[in-house]
């Protein structure tokens, strides 16, 4: 459950342009006239929906006058449902803290309502109450085992405490909901966050033969991740999918997919020229293929390039284009190329840090310093006072879905650290969600330190988004940054954090 929210979206960043500084509410925007026109729309049919929208956005949801409005509907009219879901509904949108005991009044009225239990899950995601969560999407189920939104979530929601169960789930969503886009979706996630290359092929492939990616864009996800997986793997089967994929009429003119297809093409074509000796032509033919952001096709062509200088013997051109890629990405193979090259070259692994600090340096700058109020104490939690240790700061706020799917990643890196070594700040961009933020940290049971951010006084530590992440060094200096962790690379981070302590 505590990465779930972040299966809305397949890159998965909640930006604050839509936001400003989160979900803020809609604004007092009517007239007395027109509000008071709106109430009485609403008292002359407490069933119409768009009567009470109309009535809560003319008149403000976080209005005071609203709320004792509601109350004293809901009291002078026990029995009604639509009451209290109506006030409920748009605290729920709103993403504000307030809005729990009005879903649970309409559960008490009215126990079967699936869509409320679907709402009242992920408020519990936002109070970090995974447990009830997933109750409450149990309930959600039972209510209504024929919905196949809530059967995802359900089966979603048990990745982190019974694997067993969550994949037998999520693999069977597209024969208990066949043709839904929501079995589409289960595979592509299951096929997505599994570590076992051989249960990702399994489920590559399963989605392969029930969905038609031309039609389904969760289905064209699965195939695109097969694409990244088969690329440094098997680079003619990659081909092969990629022409597969634009025989397809809906994807004939796919950019996405011509330019895998020319990823591979070029990737196969510089081998050939290679293994003629045409090491120059090769190099040229690999530097020509599209750039594709967020794919393994960058590694794949680096280490192709770097194979081809070093056999023109430019081990030097080799290490250099590693070493510019490991000082912002570091991962353990680009670091073991590196090393072998480096060898060429006299370096040794002293050496070799150097000129990757060198890089970095060159890019890095002194953190803008705050000092912010610490929602589990009286005080503040300043940069200053942090000193010689390493800094992870992340942007987020309770009702950022990829923040919370973040999180979990996040721990089980920093877990390994002493708090004398590094310290994990939260800094919430979302006042309005203040009363979630102190019960989310007791109950997930997440380490950072919650804090609550000052918009005008970010300087160099821009939101762009929520998560926006930082690592800054012992002296204060941002080093990493725009970086995010998922199940897949915990050892970047981990590199990371040991290069910022080593230095």
């Amino acid at each position: 459950m505590k990465k779930l929210i972040i299966l809305l979206a397949i890159a998965g960043i909640q930006t604050i342009n839509a936001h400003a500084q989160g979900p803020v509410p809609e604004k007092k925007k009517g007239t007395p006239a027109e509000i008071a026109a709106a109430r009485k729309a609403v008292e002359k049919n407490f069933k119409n929906a768009k009567a009470h929208e109309d009535y809560i956005y003319l008149a403000g949801v976080e209005n005071p006058e609203v709320k004792a409005q509601y109350d004293k509907w809901i009291k002078a009219h026990p029995k009604s449902v639509e009451i209290p879901f109506a006030f409920a509904l748009a605290l729920y949108d709103a993403e504000l803290p307030a809005a729990k005991p009005y879903l649970e009044k309409v559960i008490q009225l009215d126990p079967k309502n699936g869509e409320t239990y679907e709402m009242l899950w992920i408020d519990a995601e936002r109070w970090g109450d995974f447990a009830a969560g997933r109750e409450y999407l149990r309930k959600a189920t039972e209510s209504d085992p024929k919905n196949a939104n809530f059967a995802f979530y359900y089966a979603s929601s048990h990745e982190d405490v019974d694997s067993a169960k969550h994949h037998n789930l999520m693999l069977s969503m597209p024969d208990r909901f066949p043709g839904t886009e929501r079995g589409a979706q289960a595979l592509y996630w299951l096929a997505q966050r599994s570590t076992n290359a051989a249960v990702k092929v399994q489920v590559w492939e399963q989605s392969r033969r029930q969905f038609d990616p031309g039609k389904s864009s969760w289905a064209s996800g699965s195939m695109t991740s097969y694409f990244s997986y088969l690329l440094p793997n098997d680079a003619q089967k990659a081909q092969q999918l990629a022409n597969e994929m634009l025989q397809n009429d809906s994807l004939r003119e796919n950019k996405q997919w011509l330019q895998n297809r020319s990823v591979a093409e070029k990737v196969l074509a510089g081998r050939i020229l290679m293994a003629k000796g045409n090491h120059a032509d090769a190099i040229e033919m690999l530097n020509s293929a599209p750039k594709i952001r967020y794919s393994s096709s960058q590694t794949v062509l680096l280490k192709e390039i770097a194979l081809a200088n070093d056999a023109m013997g430019n081990a030097a051109g080799s290490y250099d284009s590693l070493l510019k890629y490991y000082a912002v990405d570091p991962t353990d193979e680009v670091y073991g190329l590196m090393k072998k090259y480096a060898g060429k070259l006299g370096k040794n692994n002293d050496a070799i840090q150097a000129d990757v600090w060198k890089v970095r340096k060159s890019t890095a700058k002194p953190a803008t310093s705050f000092s912010l109020d610490n929602y589990m104490t009286a005080g503040k939690t300043s940069l200053a006072d942090l000193k010689g240790k390493v800094v992870l700061v992340t942007y987020w706020f309770p009702g950022c879905g990829p923040c919370r799917g973040e999180f979990p990643h996040f721990e089980a890196v920093v877990r390994k650290y002493g708090k004398d070594q590094l310290a994990y700040i939260g800094i919430n961009i979302a006042h309005e969600q203040d009363p979630y933020v102190v019960p989310f940290i007791n109950q997930s049971g997440y380490s950072f330190t919650p804090v609550r951010d000052e918009p005008t006084k970010r300087g160099n530590l821009v939101a762009r988004g929520a998560p926006t992440n930082y690592l800054i060094d012992k002296e204060g200096n941002i080093v990493f940054s725009n970086f995010r962790t998922d199940e897949h690379n915990h050892r970047t981070l981990e590199l990371m954090i040991n290069e910022l302590l080593d230095k």
